[in-house]
């Protein structure tokens, strides 16, 4: 630190640098100032004291936020490898994207969620798959065409469509409405069904 005599126990140049170094790289003064061998009050005092070290405490808290960004980014949208182990064996490696983590970087805005954002023409040409290379990506519903399950008698089981699944729900209210007596519920007022058969 400018000004001061160096002490032995106190702010040397390697420890300013290897604090800063590791603040960098962690974002987080206690863990930095304690491998620096300072203290968190020592480097809280230094930063009000002298505007170079805040400046520099301040950019390198900056260049970690972005690294932590970036790990949560790809975390949140591309997901991280999970091992799925069955009777202590290996059977299938998935990668699994972060719905919370998602979510949080859209309600900070990071992600740019939609609200209250206006997309300039170069913005919103990033969004949109150029012609040359749109054939080489899946659209929604091929991507849960995809979606394979494990069955219950062994066996591999696909996602149903969502027709069928309104069928299987449709198919499922009417055994129920029959089971407990609805089918033939009239209505006080009008004596009709309530279901409208």
């Amino acid at each position: 630190m400018p000004g001061l005599r160096i002490r032995e126990d106190g702010w040397t140049v390697a420890r300013t640098r290897t604090f800063l170094a590791l603040l960098a790289q962690t974002g987080c003064v206690t863990d930095a100032a304690r491998i620096a061998g300072v203290s968190r009050t020592s480097v809280n005092r230094s930063r009000k004291l002298f505007a170079t070290f805040d400046r520099a405490c301040a950019e390198a808290l900056a260049n970690a936020l972005r690294g932590l960004e970036a790990v949560a980014y790809q975390r949140a949208v591309e997901g991280r490898e999970i091992v799925i182990l069955r009777d202590g064996k290996e059977v299938e490696r998935r990668i699994v994207p972060s719905d919370s983590l998602l979510g949080l970087l859209l309600k900070r805005g990071d992600l740019k969620g939609g609200r209250d954002v206006q997309l300039t023409a170069e913005e919103a040409a990033a969004y949109e798959l150029p012609a040359a290379v749109a054939h080489r990506f899946l659209s929604v519903d091929e991507f849960y065409r995809g979606i394979t399950f494990d069955g219950r008698e062994g066996g591999k089981v696909q996602r149903p469509t969502p027709e069928e699944t309104d069928a299987a729900v449709t198919a499922r209210v009417a055994i129920l409405r029959k089971q407990r007596g609805f089918d033939h519920m009239l209505c006080e007022d009008c004596g009709a069904s309530i279901w409208g058969d």
